[in-house]
C-alpha cells in the first residue's frame, strides 16, 4: 500500500510534468503565431523614406519636403484612379511625418487592423489631439453612395475648422475632385495626382481636369516610375516617386484595394 510520502511524491511530479507540458505548448503556439503573422505586426518601427524626384517643371522638391514636415498645419489632396497607389502614398506621408516630426499619426476610413500601432484609427474629428497628422480615405467613409459624400464632407469641413486652432496635418484621399466639397479644395496647400482614368478625368473639377490635361503626356512617359505622381504646390510643380510603407504587405495592399472596390459597387 502506497505511504502518503510517495503519494506526494507522485502528486509532485504529475504537477511538475503538466506544467512543463503547458510552458511547451505556449511556446510553441506563439512561435507558430509569430511565423504566420502579417508583417504589418512584426514590423512596428516607422522609417523616414524622402520623396524621389523624377521630373522637376518647377521649383524645388526639397524645400516642399522640409517645409511641409515643419508647417504647424497643412492641407493636402491625393487623387487617382482606383489602384493607382492612393493609399500606399498616403500612409508614406503620414509614416514620413511620424518619423520627422512629434505629431500624433491620426487616420480615418482606415480599419486599425491594417495599420501598425502607431497609427491611430479614429472616426470622430473631436478626439483627435492637437498637433496631429491626420491621414482620411474617402473610400473608408461611406454608408451609401449619397450619404458617402455628405459624411466624408461633414468630417472634413470640421477637421479643416480645427486645424488652425489645433495644428493639424491633414491629407485626404479620393478618387475623384467631384467627390469634395470646393472649400476643400480651395484650402489645399499641395495636391499629389496619380494617375487617373480617361473617364473619371470627365467629372473632375475644372481646375484639376486643366492640371491633368497638361501632364497627362508625361505620365503616359514616365508611367514606368516606381511610385509616380505629380506634385502641385507652392514650392515645388513635377513629377516625383514615393516608397511603399515600411510594413506594407500584400495582405494590406489587397485589403484596402478591396475596401476601395467596395466603396465603388
Amino acid at each position: 500500500m502506497p505511504t502518503l510520502q510517495s503519494i506526494l511524491i507522485a502528486i509532485v511530479i504529475i504537477a511538475v510534468a503538466f506544467s512543463i507540458a503547458v510552458l511547451v505548448f505556449n511556446y510553441l503556439s506563439l512561435r507558430s503565431k509569430n511565423k504566420t503573422e502579417p508583417k504589418i505586426f512584426r514590423n512596428t518601427s516607422p522609417n523616414y523614406s524622402g520623396l524621389k524626384q523624377i521630373k522637376e517643371i518647377n521649383g524645388n522638391l526639397l524645400e516642399f519636403e522640409a517645409n511641409l514636415y515643419k508647417k504647424d498645419s497643412s492641407v493636402g489632396l491625393i487623387l487617382g484612379a482606383r489602384g493607382s497607389g492612393k493609399s500606399a502614398l498616403g500612409i508614406r506621408i503620414a509614416e514620413n511625418f511620424h518619423s520627422k516630426t512629434n505629431k500624433y499619426i491620426y487616420a480615418i476610413g482606415f480599419s486599425q487592423k491594417d495599420l501598425p500601432p502607431w497609427i491611430k484609427v479614429e472616426e470622430d474629428p473631436e478626439k483627435i489631439r492637437n498637433n496631429s497628422f491626420v491621414l482620411i480615405d474617402e473610400g473608408g467613409v461611406f454608408l451609401s453612395s449619397r450619404d458617402s459624400m455628405k459624411d466624408i464632407n461633414k468630417i472634413v469641413s470640421k477637421i479643416i475648422l480645427l486645424a488652425r486652432h489645433k495644428d493639424l496635418s491633414i491629407l485626404f484621399i479620393t478618387q475623384n475632385s467631384s467627390n469634395i466639397d470646393i472649400n476643400t479644395i480651395r484650402q489645399a496647400d499641395y495636391l499629389m495626382l496619380k494617375p487617373s482614368s480617361l473617364l473619371q478625368l470627365d467629372f473632375e473639377r475644372k481646375k484639376i481636369k486643366e492640371i491633368y490635361t497638361e501632364v497627362q503626356k508625361d505620365f503616359e512617359k514616365l508611367k514606368s516610375e516606381k511610385g509616380l505622381f505629380y506634385l502641385y504646390s507652392d514650392e515645388f510643380k513635377g513629377f516625383a516617386g514615393n516608397e511603399l510603407p515600411s510594413f506594407w504587405s500584400k495582405k494590406v495592399s489587397k485589403t484596402l484595394k478591396n475596401k476601395e472596390i467596395s466603396k465603388n459597387y
